[in-house]
């Protein structure tokens, strides 16, 4: 079977869709099917799969160039990451674009930035472009709709009014793995004899690329809150080269002490090593690989209702909240948390979990579609 995954940078450095793209690109050809990556930038490599770069022109120009693929037959199955009409399958991984939008003007507090902001979109050309490619995309029945958590999936009812031809394919990942000669233990005690934590301390980690998005301002006011309960805690934000106004922030605040900021990293495990609980309060995840990750590793996380992956804490893997600005529930869990008792029973929990987050287990689901796909041609 011949299978083409469709994205327009090809990095997996950068996290994210790419990262879970190269994943199951990986996890394809292990299962011996033949994978081309289209892209319109592309940085990865390997012996297994081929990454087509189709220019770095234009995006129209890209669009193009992938419907004219299609339209070859060359391959069995389309499945893109983009809303590209002509596609067999749609797997929006950041979320429908009204989406996206309606997630920014969450994280604006004033009327008036709001006016601004949907003002801005209406001027973004790219982002008008994508708008309308999507419309079209799921105007066509015929496209599979492709959704990585029960949220995105109710983004199509919301926003298009479809139901027809659209599936849940829960998202997936790899455990995240310690490097030669590491152990969970001699990675924990290094990272916190960097930091200077003590060994006993609650840790609660971060890790994001977007720290507006990810509500990392409000993870800072709730954990003054929390360590006025509790008498402790430190957080640790990684993802951010210069974390400028949230350091600033957490100066304000009287809680320097207790945030270290980390640039980003390359290998993530000795950082969840290091924790005791992942707190992630996004104001919009289409379903996050950071707290699927966590969950798979035994951490308990702390999340939103508007992060897909909350789904994954429905028997006991961590705590939803309804907001990020709920400040005094984000510190009441940390609170939570921070006891070594009731955060070992929430770690049990996600172990139970853990195999159904895997990335194996998302491409056996995808492999099962894309033959089902493949034999109506």
């Amino acid at each position: 079977m011949k299978v083409a995954l469709v994205i327009e940078r090809m990095d997996p450095s950068r996290g994210g869709r790419e990262t879970s793209t190269a994943q199951i690109a990986q996890a394809l050809a292990g299962l011996g099917v033949d994978v081309t990556i289209l892209c319109q930038q592309g940085s990865w490599q390997h012996h297994a799969i081929d990454v087509r770069q189709l220019g770095a022109g234009s995006g129209r120009t890209f669009v193009k160039n992938v419907q004219s693929i299609c339209l070859s037959g060359e391959f069995d199955v389309t499945h893109s990451m983009l809303p590209i009409p002509g596609v067999d399958i749609y797997q929006p991984r950041g979320g429908t674009v009204p989406a996206q939008i309606d997630s920014r003007l969450r994280t604006i507090n004033s009327p008036f930035g709001r006016v601004l902001s949907r003002l801005g979109r209406v001027l973004n050309s790219r982002r008008r472009y994508q708008a309308k490619l999507e419309r079209q995309l799921v105007a066509d029945a015929s496209t599979l709709c492709l959704a990585g958590s029960q949220m995105v999936a109710s983004e199509f009812w919301t926003h298009y009014k479809r139901r027809q031809n659209v599936r849940v394919v829960f998202n997936g990942v790899d455990t995240p793995k310690p490097g030669p000669g590491e152990s969970p233990p001699s990675c924990r005690a290094n990272i916190r004899r960097q930091l200077g934590i003590d060994d006993d301390e609650p840790v609660f980690l971060t890790i994001a690329t977007n720290f507006p998005l990810k509500g990392v301002d409000f993870a800072i006011r709730s954990l003054v809150e929390m360590r006025d309960k509790v008498g402790c805690g430190t957080l640790i934000a990684v993802g951010q080269q210069t974390p400028g106004r949230f350091a600033e922030l957490a100066k304000s605040l009287g809680v320097a002490q207790a945030l270290r900021f980390v640039p980003p990293q390359t290998e993530i495990f000795p950082w969840y090593a290091a924790a005791d609980v992942c707190v992630l309060l996004s104001w919009y995840d289409a379903c996050s690989r950071v707290v699927l990750e966590a969950c798979r590793l035994g951490m308990p996380s702390i999340t939103t209702v508007f992060n897909g992956a909350a789904e994954a804490l429905v028997n006991g893997g961590g705590i939803v909240v309804a907001s990020p600005a709920d400040v005094s529930a984000v510190a009441d869990a940390m609170a939570e948390l921070a006891d070594p008792e009731k955060r070992q029973r929430r770690s049990e929990a996600c172990l139970v979990e853990a195999e159904k987050l895997s990335m194996a287990r998302h491409v056996d689901e995808l492999l099962e579609i894309y033959t089902q796909i493949a034999e109506k041609k």
